[in-house]
């Protein structure tokens, strides 16, 4: 009978343990966290992973992990999917507004609208709001992915970022939460992943 106890015993704390693990990684179950949710991008493999992505003149399209081998796209002109991923382990009687922004890299001088436009995964276009950010809306907060994609509009060359934080702000610092705000309401607060910035690359070649 001892046996059986000390088994349980066993068995209850390692539950303990990984629901603990939980709420230190998201910080779920803590009351100051409780409407704090997380936006960054979906990577199958490690989250520092960079996201490549190219559209060559002639509308071919592809993309790649890091320096990983190239995938082909079979849309012409149009990036593959970029993934972006909303962490939240609540559902709510709100929905969750989250932005991501896209902007030039480097010297690129890419112009929204005449040279490339953002769409849905069904191909819609969107439009940014005053402060340059596309909006994505989470319904009842839930946890999940939703596709954005980048079509390329004239043979211009250049090379885009894509972000959850606003580049406009500086690079966020980890450690200052307040550089990691990606959007913040009465209801609830957002923060980008900081180890997602500057990791999404398209190049018009």
């Amino acid at each position: 009978m001892k046996k059986i106890l000390f088994i349980c015993a066993a068995i209850f704390l390692l539950i303990c343990t990984t629901a603990c693990e939980k709420v230190n990684e998201w910080g779920d179950g803590l009351p100051e966290m409780e409407h704090v949710y997380y936006i960054g991008f979906y990577k199958s493999n490690v989250n520092t992973d960079a996201l490549n992505y190219e559209i060559a003149s002639d509308g071919s399209a592809r993309w790649r992990i890091n320096t990983g081998t190239w995938t082909s796209t079979s849309e012409a002109n149009i990036t593959s999917l970029i993934p972006l991923e909303f962490h939240s382990e609540r559902i709510r009687s709100y929905d969750v507004t989250t932005y991501f922004w896209v902007t030039n890299n480097g010297t690129s001088d890419l112009t929204a609208g005449t040279d490339y436009n953002i769409l849905t995964s069904n191909g819609i276009t969107i439009t940014p709001d005053a402060q340059g950010g596309y909006s994505v809306v989470w319904q009842q907060a839930k946890k999940g992915i939703q596709n954005i994609k980048i079509k390329r509009l004239t043979s211009k060359g250049g090379s885009l970022k894509v972000n959850v934080l606003n580049p406009a702000l500086g690079s966020p610092d980890a450690s200052n939460i307040s550089t990691t705000v990606n959007n913040h309401t009465n209801d609830y607060e957002v923060r980008g992943l900081t180890f997602d910035y500057n990791k999404v690359t398209v190049t018009f070649n």
